[in-house]
């Protein structure tokens, strides 16, 4: 964690450039699963909310870093127990199935290149995070086993996705943004789970 903070400190710390701007961050977005190799996937909602720094380059191109604080939720639904234990598919329609729902914290540092010749703007790039915790509920449909309700450990801490995205100019001080981060790496070794996120929000510029 000390590492990514790190490489935020250095980003936000370039010297002064021409036209240089930073600001603040806030909006909503949906959470779920990339690829749902079991049960459903079932989109939840959060927010995020931090700040940006642009440095411009040519051509109306800049580098655009951010570090924000993310939380999101998301659920994977109606596993059954035999998809669950020995990971492969169940037909079985009185078998028992359950819920498994989850809500996180991260520290994401999107890492963008901007593209904006006028009001309009378009921005890719890699998005790294840092999982701060995951909470996880679990819950069986016919009630036959125990819920489960906690803080999860086995988790990998670091996180990647790829970033894309665009927005509008709305004036010299506000921006109004649509993003989609797809997820490169997986919540722990033994688990099949990526998120994809879309968030809205907007941006206000300071200088």
């Amino acid at each position: 964690m000390n590492k990514l903070f790190l490489v935020g400190a250095i980003l936000f710390s370039v010297p002064s450039l021409a036209q240089q701007s930073y600001g603040l961050k806030v909006g909503g977005q949906t959470t779920g699963i990339t690829k749902v190799e079991m049960g459903d996937n079932q989109n939840q909602y959060g927010f995020y909310i931090g700040g940006f720094y642009t440095i411009p380059l040519k051509d109306d191109f800049s580098f655009q870093p951010e570090l924000m604080y993310s939380f999101q939720s998301f659920n994977n639904v109606n596993i059954s127990f035999i998809e669950y234990i020995k990971q492969g598919e169940s037909i079985n329609p009185t078998e028992p199935r359950f819920d498994f729902k989850y809500k996180t914290h991260l520290i994401k540092l999107p890492l963008l290149l901007k593209y904006q010749p006028n009001k309009v703007y378009v921005e890719a790039g890699p998005e790294l995070a840092y999982l701060l915790s995951v909470h996880g509920k679990y819950s069986d449909k016919l009630n036959e086993f125990p819920s489960e309700n906690g803080k999860l450990d086995d988790i990998k801490h670091f996180q990647a996705a790829i970033a894309v995205g665009g927005g509008y100019k709305l004036n010299d001080k506000l921006e109004a943004g649509l993003r989609l981060s797809w997820g490169l790496t997986k919540f722990s070794e033994y688990s099949y789970i990526k998120n994809f996120n879309v968030g809205i929000g907007i941006s206000y510029n300071l200088k």
